[in-house]
C-alpha cells in the first residue's frame, strides 16, 4: 500500500525486517542512505555501540521540498531498522533568520515550532515510524546551556577560515531544500552579516548536542555547518568529538537553464504540498533530454523517490509505442531509456502519475483529520513567499 511505502522501503537493503542485524548489516542500512565523510568512523561506532543515538538536523519549512518529505522519512526508518535511537532536532531558533520564514512572523519561536510541527505531521503522513522518534527543538538546547552555545559559537567563529564560510554558503545554496535553493543568490549580491555567521552557528549547534548526539543525519545544504564542526574540532584538539554524518540525497533542478528563470520560480522542483495540477505543470517544464541518462533529473526522481517508494515504476503506452512496461531496477530503466526504447515524453508522463500516487495518501490525511487540516491552513500565510 502506498500510505506505508516509507516502512516497505527500509527492507530493500538487508532483504529482511529484522530490526538491527549484524554490523555489516546495518552498515549497508546506513551507507544506502547517502554520502558520509568518513565510512571508517562509522563503521568504528557501530562496532562500539549497538544502538547509538542520531540526530536529524531539521530545518522547519512550511514548504517542503520532496526530499527532505519523502526521503527523510525513508531514511529516518533505516536508521530505526539499523538500531538507531532517532531525534530530530528541528532548528527553530535558526530558522528565524530565514527571510522567508523567520521574516514573515518576527522571529517569533512558537511560530517556528508551529511549521515544526507541521513538517513532523507531513512526515507522519508519509510513514515515518514518529513513535520510535523523539522531537528536539534546538531553541530548547540554547536557552538551557546559553553559557556554552554562545562561547561555543564565537570560539568556531574565530577559528573558520572567510573563504572557507563563503565556500559552503555556495555549495549551501546550490543543495538548499526549503524552497528557494535553486540558484546561486550570491552571483548578484553579497554575502549578508547574517548568512557569514549561519555555519558558525550551526557547527555549535551540532556540537552542542556532542554528548548526546553519536551521529547526525544531515541534509547536503547543512554539509558545510558540519565540515566547519570538523575543523574546529581538528584546530582545537577535540578530534574525538568529531560529528560522524550521513547525508540524505538531494535531487537536482528540474529546469534546464534555472538562470533564466524568475528567482522564486517553484517549477525547479516537487514539494510536498504540490496538487496534481502542479505536478502536471512541473512535469511539462522538466528537462529529460533524449537517451541521456547522465545529468537527467527526471532519471534521477525515478531512482531515488519512484523506485524506493512504490517498488516499481510502471510507463503506460499505446501498443504501437511500444506497449506497457514495468520496471523495478534503475539499471534495467536507464537501459531502455539509453538505448531510445523509451520516449521523454514516456517518462515524463510516467513520471507524473507515479508522483502523484506517491503524494495522494498525504493529501489525504491533510484532508480528513482535522489536527492536520489546522496545520497546514498554518502554513497558508507563508506561501505566496514560496510558491
Amino acid at each position: 500500500m502506498v500510505a506505508n511505502s516509507a516502512d516497505a522501503s527500509v527492507n530493500t537493503t538487508t532483504g529482511d525486517d529484522t530490526v538491527g542485524g549484524n554490523i555489516d548489516q546495518r552498515f549497508a542500512t546506513l551507507t544506502s542512505i547517502g554520502d558520509c565523510v568518513n565510512q571508517n568512523e562509522l563503521r568504528l561506532l557501530l562496532e562500539k555501540n549497538s544502538a547509538p543515538v542520531c540526530y536529524v538536523w531539521c530545518d522547519p519549512s512550511p514548504c517542503m521540498h520532496i526530499t527532505q518529505g519523502i526521503s527523510v522519512a525513508m531514511n529516518v526508518n533505516k536508521l530505526i531498522k539499523a538500531g538507531c535511537t532517532v531525534k530530530v532536532l528541528m532548528a527553530d531558533w535558526l530558522a528565524r533568520m530565514d527571510r522567508k520564514i523567520g521574516g514573515q512572523v518576527g522571529g517569533d519561536l512558537g511560530e517556528m515550532k508551529t511549521v515544526g510541527l507541521y513538517n513532523a505531521e507531513v512526515w507522519k503522513a508519509a510513514g515515518m515510524d514518529l513513535q520510535k522518534v523523539e522531537l528536539v527543538w534546538l531553541s530548547d538546547g540554547i536557552i538551557r546551556n546559553a553559557d556554552v552555545y554562545w562561547p561555543l559559537t564565537m570560539h568556531i567563529a574565530i577559528v573558520s577560515e572567510v573563504s572557507g564560510i563563503k565556500r559552503w554558503l555556495r555549495f549551501r545554496a546550490s543543495k538548499d531544500t526549503r524552497g528557494h535553493g535553486r540558484k546561486d543568490p550570491y552571483s548578484r549580491r553579497d554575502f549578508t552579516a547574517a548568512e557569514m555567521f549561519y555555519p558558525c552557528l550551526q557547527s555549535a549547534g551540532m556540537l552542542l548536542f556532542h554528548e548526546a548526539a553519536d551521529m547526525w543525519l544531515l541534509s547536503l545544504d547543512q554539509r558545510g555547518g558540519h565540515m566547519v564542526a570538523r575543523q574546529f574540532c581538528n584546530d582545537t584538539g577535540k578530534r574525538n568529538i568529531r560529528p560522524v554524518a550521513l547525508f540524505n540525497n538531494v535531487l537536482p533542478n528540474l529546469l534546464e537553464s534555472p538562470e533564466t528563470e524568475m528567482i522564486d520560480d517553484p517549477s525547479w522542483a516537487i514539494f510536498m504540498e504540490d496538487d496534481e495540477d502542479d505536478i502536471t505543470w512541473k512535469m511539462d517544464k522538466a528537462f529529460c533530454p533524449l537517451d541521456l541518462a547522465e545529468v537527467n533529473p527526471c532519471l534521477e526522481y525515478v531512482e531515488h523517490i519512484i523506485l524506493p517508494w512504490l517498488g516499481k515504476f510502471e510507463v503506460v503506452r499505446e501498443e504501437h509505442d511500444g506497449g506497457n512496461k514495468t520496471f523495478v531496477s534503475m539499471e534495467e530503466f536507464t537501459s531502455d531509456y539509453q538505448s531510445g526504447a523509451l520516449h521523454p515524453s514516456d517518462v515524463k508522463h510516467a513520471l507524473e502519475r507515479s508522483l502523484n500516487m506517491v503524494l495522494q495518501p498525504i493529501r489525504d490525511h491533510f484532508r480528513d483529520n482535522a489536527g492536520a487540516k489546522k496545520l497546514v491552513e498554518a502554513m497558508d500565510k507563508y506561501y505566496s513567499y514560496f510558491r
